[in-house]
Formats: structure tokens, C-alpha cells, sequence
């Protein structure tokens, strides 16, 4: 099979010193010749091939020893690489940044090529990747978003230009695109992946987490982003709780929605687990999450060099996000503990929980960051329904693909495990895959 298609493991595997810069050179061709549809890329990196011709002067035995040895790596706009400016999806800075992020770091370290960051809606604040830059189109159907916010990262994964990427998930922001394009995306636990330098990712809400096209190149990933250990075992028998329930009152998926959760937890109980159907006792989640949102949205509005180039929805939500006081906030992060407390007693009951990503199939394309407030979230919320939830417990999450729809558009489902068994909820997502 020709390089650019193979997944990011069994390409670390293929390629030897003298090979990575030839095959980046391949990377960026086929970039140029696909993203003019997609308009996933939102900056190519211009060190990108020297850092693959650096590859290429390693000893055979140390980058055998690499585990994304080579391996051409996307990066959504909120993260930092070295000389690229970090845009957040706007227009507000100018100066590229002077040092790495911790995970383009640790990608670095692996072995991996930062080959260039890719587009968001500004500051990650709708489901859709849209902005005065534009829009981004899904692989599947250009008509249909890819998802948001890491709608660019996502669209370059599953459209085959890379076979990484990193994203950011404060409400979904992950496993919506990787739903919608037909990919793998992981949250992790909170905790687990260092948001340095930032000293968090929208408060008590997001996390970076990887995108592949295969649930063994998405654990590869969490291993090298980790701050902790991961430990990667065959799961026992496990009882598997699953629900079409949300906890957005009256929200129900699609028929091809619910009918994609049903098969995969049949497919579960087929291979040997128990699964139960039923529903949680959800707590309310709309005021933290709006909470921590507008003084996220109103802090990263605040940090920016030119604060007054912002779109005028985030400027908006700034200024919303200032009229919240301490301890209005202080409040949000107890609602948050309490929230935390509940789910992890919920989770004694079992190993694992299926539940669907989003209520429908992709959306069609809709620029949202020209709506206004009200509107946008109407439009926002029902989205991220099933997915912010778990944003507000720190659980670790993972979309997985488990087929189309008759028309052709992905289809897939969210397993949601324990704090800190991240690699739980990727075994299990390694049996639907």
C-alpha cells in the first residue's frame, strides 16, 4: 500500500532514516492538491522539511526507537508551534510563537513532523469550523461541516493528507469531528495531557486529544501526550451500561443515530460482555458549562495581542464573560465537583457507558459565526448535547466510527469510561472498530 494512506503506526514502522523527508515532500503535494476543496489546513509549517531532513541523520537504531518516527502531524490553531503564529482561528495575534506547546513537544520528542496547523472556528466556540477566514468542508460531502472546533484537524485526518492530528476539547470539540468525518478522537481525563503553556484549556472544561483513522494509532498518540503513565491491557468481561438519553430534556437522536448505538451494543454482547440498556440520573449541566464557556471565551479574548480584531460574536461573549463575578464562577467549579461525584458513583454500577456523539448525522455547512448570540446557540447546543457532559466530569471519551448511512455519511458512537482508564474506553472502542 502506497505511504500516504497507511495509519501512523504502521508508517513509523515503514519509514527509515533517509526516507522521512521524501515522503513529507509527497505529504505536502498531496496537501496542495486535496485542500483547496476541504480548506483544512490553515498554515503549512515552513521548518517542516527541515525537521524531516533533521530525521532523516538519525542512526537506524534511534529512530527505531521513535514511536511517530516521521510521521507528518496536523495541529489545530489554539496550540503553539515554534515560528508559527497561534491564531486561535482569528485574527487577534500576529507574533508567532516562540517555543513549542508541551504536546508539540512530546510529538517532536516521538519523532513525529509538525507539517502544518489547521483551521477552527475562533477560540473553539461552535460545532461548526467556520469563520472570517472561511469554512471547512467534510471529506464525505463538502456540502456537510466537518464538525467543530477541530473541524480542520479532523477533515485533514480523514481525507488522508495526514494520518495525526491534535485537537482541543472543551465541549466536544474532538469527538464531534472525528464522529462526522468518520475517524477516531479521544478526550482524554482531564489531566492526563499538559495544556502547558496554557495553564488550562477553557477553566475546568478541555483537554488536547488526538485524531486518527485507527483506534491503535490514537492510543500510540495518548502514550506519547501523556503526562502520566498509560497502561494498555485486554479488558476482562465487562458490563457495559448504554442509553439513547441525553441531558438535554427532550433531545432524542435520529433514527440512524440510535440505531448505529443499538448495533454497536449488540456487537459488545457478542463478544462476550454484558450490556445493559438504561439511563443515568443526570445533573444539570447548563449553567457551569455556560459559566466556565463565557469567562473562557472572555480570558483568551483578553490575552490576545490586538483583543479588538476579535469577531464580533467573540467580542460578544466577552463581554458577557466579564459581567460574570468570582463567585459566580467559584460556584460553577462546586456544581463541577458535585457533577464529578455523581458520575463516578454512577460508574460503579459499570465498566463502561455507550451513548450516541451527536443526535444527527453531519449538519450542513452553516457559518454560524455570523449569527447572532441567541441563535448560535440554539443552533450549538442540541450539537454537543451527548459530548459537553463528560467535559464537566473529566471523564475520558472516544467517538468511533461504526458505519454510514444510506446516503454515504458517517456514523458513530461515544464510550465513556472511568477517571483515568483512558485505555479502557479504547479497548472497548478497538472492538466496535
Amino acid at each position: 500500500m502506497d505511504l500516504l494512506d497507511v495509519g501512523a503506526v504502521e508508517l513509523a514502522r515503514s519509514l527509515t532514516p533517509g526516507r522521512v523527508a521524501d515522503h513529507l515532500l509527497r505529504v505536502l503535494a498531496r496537501i496542495e492538491e486535496r485542500d483547496e476543496a476541504l480548506n483544512a489546513f490553515s498554515a503549512l509549517n515552513p521548518a517542516a522539511l527541515d525537521d524531516a531532513r533533521s530525521l532523516d541523520l538519525l542512526p537506524r537504531v534511534v529512530a527505531d526507537r521513535l514511536p511517530l518516527y516521521g510521521v507528518p502531524v496536523a495541529v489545530k490553531e489554539e496550540i503553539d508551534v515554534a515560528g508559527m503564529v497561534t491564531t486561535f482561528g482569528g485574527r487577534g495575534n500576529s507574533n508567532p510563537a516562540a517555543a513549542d506547546s508541551e504536546v508539540v513537544a512530546r510529538l517532536r520528542a516521538a519523532g513525529a513532523v509538525i507539517v502544518g496547523k489547521t483551521h477552527m472556528p475562533e477560540f473553539g466556540q461552535t460545532p461548526f469550523t467556520t469563520g472570517e477566514w472561511g469554512c471547512t468542508r467534510n471529506p464525505h460531502d463538502p456540502t456537510r461541516s466537518p464538525g467543530g472546533s477541530s473541524g480542520g484537524s479532523a477533515a485533514a485526518v480523514a481525507s488522508r493528507m495526514v494520518p495525526l492530528a491534535l485537537g482541543g476539547d472543551a465541549g466536544g470539540s474532538v469527538r464531534i469531528p472525528a464522529a462526522w468525518t468518520g475517524i477516531v478522537g479521544l478526550k482524554p481525563t482531564r489531566g492526563r495531557v499538559s495544556t502547558a503553556p496554557q495553564p488550562h484549556l477553557w477553566h475546568d472544561l478541555g483537554t488536547y486529544g488526538p485524531l486518527a483513522r485507527t483506534v491503535e494509532d490514537v492510543a500510540t498518540a495518548l502514550r506519547v501526550l501523556a503526562s502520566t503513565a498509560v497502561r494498555r491491557e485486554s479488558p476482562p468481561t465487562l458490563t457495559i451500561g448504554w442509553t439513547l438519553a441525553s441531558p438535554m430534556p427532550g433531545l432524542r437522536p435520529s433514527t440512524d443515530i440510535a440505531a448505529a448505538v443499538a448495533h454497536a451494543a449488540r456487537r459488545l454482547e457478542d463478544s462476550g460482555h454484558t450490556v445493559q440498556h438504561g439511563s443515568l440520573r443526570w445533573l444539570n449541566p447548563v449553567l457551569p458549562f455556560l459559566v466556565q464557556y463565557h469567562c473562557a471565551v472572555r480570558d483568551e479574548v483578553a490575552a490576545l495581542e490586538h483583543p479588538d480584531r476579535g469577531e464580533r460574536r467573540s467580542r460578544r461573549v466577552a463581554a458577557l464573560g466579564r459581567l460574570i463575578p468570582q463567585v459566580v464562577f467559584d460556584w460553577s467549579r462546586r456544581s463541577i465537583r458535585r457533577l464529578e461525584a455523581a458520575v463516578d458513583k454512577a460508574f460503579s454500577a459499570f465498566d463502561v457507558l455507550l451513548t450516541p456523539v451527536t443526535p444527527t448525522p453531519p449538519h450542513r455547512i452553516r457559518r454560524i459565526h455570523d449569527m447572532g448570540y441567541l441563535r448560535a446557540h440554539l443552533i450549538s447546543s442540541p450539537v454537543i448535547a451527548y459530548t459537553s457532559y463528560w467535559n464537566l466530569a473529566g471523564l475520558p471519551a472516544v467517538a468511533v466510527p461504526v458505519g454510514r448511512t444510506t446516503t454515504g455519511l458517517p456514523l458513530a458512537v461515544q464510550v465513556i469510561g472511568p477517571r483515568g482508564d483512558d485505555d479502557l474506553v479504547l479497548d472497548v472502542a478497538e472492538l466496535l472498530g
